[in-house]
């Protein structure tokens, strides 16, 4: 073969290769062309002078107009004023052109742009600004802004609605603390944090299994975390309503008694996802509590003194209302009588006594029983036309026990003993 038609054969299978690369350029750009027309995102297509010479068909979803109608426009006019980040960085950027200065991405940024009905958009804009390999000269942009509008009316309204939560936790004149799955100390208030003896830094981290808790019952036995409300409340699903705590408050080395209520939430699955907990302050409470069953006692004895009149002679006036509680005091005290003054015969006299139930005489049976143990009587006087009334009704039996009208007779009874 001469050497032009060797030449002749080289040239033609460097054409035919050309050719196979053309096509599958051509291949690509179809492929490219149909992602970006057939993509939910607005492309755009423009120059250095940023004039629009594409826009997909995404634009008329997004901002109202036609591609054709967008075409020939400026390209971020429709940006808000207020939004200015992007044309700037975009217009710095366009004036720079020195040989080897390579392709360029801006973003994403977060934009608003002008609908053809003339409200806003939000957008997350993308731009590619496309440059001459060799003498950094701007050949084409392309910007893809993709509709977030729904997304950021939505963020906004969760931070105006978590701002408004945490000025209402605030304001609460409870303790509120909000507990995740794994009972971990998510919010609080710091009202919570008052009454709880701790800081912010101390509470995080926490939960209700903490030993540094020192929860205790209101008979001062160990209140377990598994027994906390906020963890009943994951664990079963259901409300938790007044329940009463002691927390241990370092800072202080006191107790603080709360009562509590957990109430669990969930999620679309149905899964208990975080509990809402609440607690008031019931101190002062527990303490006046406390004040007044020591002055009732106080007033019960008072109420119920052993008076010796005579040698083995006692007298125990009873006075007010007379419950198990008060009973079980009273042949404490008539036991102890009879074995500090070697009494013989005890008096109890219950003129003062306002009622009586079928309780009540079945105390004074019971102190007759225990006083014959000891080897001494018990007389009762001072039974008033109403009580004896209320004893027979009731068909109480008190043949057992000696009984008087008055303290008089009672004392002359026993003395003649």
């Amino acid at each position: 073969m001469s050497a032009a038609g060797e030449e002749t054969t080289g040239l033609r299978d460097q054409v035919e290769r050309l050719q196979r690369r053309l096509a599958q350029l051509e291949r690509s750009d179809s492929i490219y062309r149909e992602a970006i027309e057939t993509s939910p995102d607005v492309t755009l297509r423009f120059g250095i002078d940023t004039v629009c010479t594409y826009a997909s068909p995404a634009i008329v979803e997004v901002l109202g107009y036609t591609a054709e109608e967008y075409v020939g426009r400026a390209s971020l006019a429709i940006v808000h004023p207020d939004d200015h980040d992007l044309p700037r960085r975009l217009r710095e950027r366009l004036l720079v052109a020195a040989p080897g200065t390579p392709s360029e991405r801006l973003g994403p940024v977060l934009s608003r742009f002008r609908h053809k009905r003339d409200h806003h958009v939000w957008v997350e804009c993308l731009v590619v600004i496309i440059r001459d390999p060799d003498t950094g000269e701007v050949q084409d942009c392309v910007l893809t802004a993709r509709d977030v509008h729904a997304r950021v009316e939505a963020e906004a309204a969760l931070r105006v609605s978590e701002a408004r939560t945490s000025a209402m936790l605030e304001n609460l004149q409870v303790g509120v603390v909000v507990q995740g799955a794994r009972s971990e100390m998510l919010r609080y208030n710091e009202i919570a944090l008052d009454m709880l003896g701790l800081t912010a830094e101390q509470i995080q981290g926490r939960d209700s299994f903490d030993p540094k808790w020192a929860v205790i019952h209101e008979d001062g036995s160990p209140f377990p975390g598994e027994q906390h409300p906020v963890v009943v409340a994951i664990t079963t699903g259901k409300p938790v309503r007044d329940v009463i705590m002691g927390v241990y408050r370092p800072a202080s080395d006191s107790r603080v008694w709360l009562l509590v209520s957990a109430t669990p939430q969930f999620d679309a699955s149905g899964r208990a996802f975080q509990t809402i907990c609440t607690f008031t302050n019931i101190t002062a409470q527990k303490q006046a509590e406390a004040v007044i069953r020591e002055q009732k006692e106080l007033l019960e004895r008072m109420s119920s003194p052993i008076i010796p009149i005579a040698a083995g002679v006692v007298v125990l006036p009873l006075i007010g209302q007379f419950d198990g509680g008060r009973a079980d005091r009273v042949l404490d005290g008539v036991l102890t009588g009879i074995a500090s003054h070697a009494a013989r015969v005890v008096i109890l006299d219950i003129t003062g006594v306002s009622t009586a139930d079928a309780a009540f005489a079945g105390s004074l049976l019971q102190i007759g029983r225990a006083v014959r143990l000891l080897g001494a009587e018990v007389v009762v006087t001072g039974m008033t036309p109403s009580i004896a009334q209320i004893l027979v009704g009731l068909g109480i039996d008190l043949r057992g026990l000696v009984t008087r009208g008055t303290l008089q007779d009672g004392v002359t009874f026993a003395l003649a003993r």
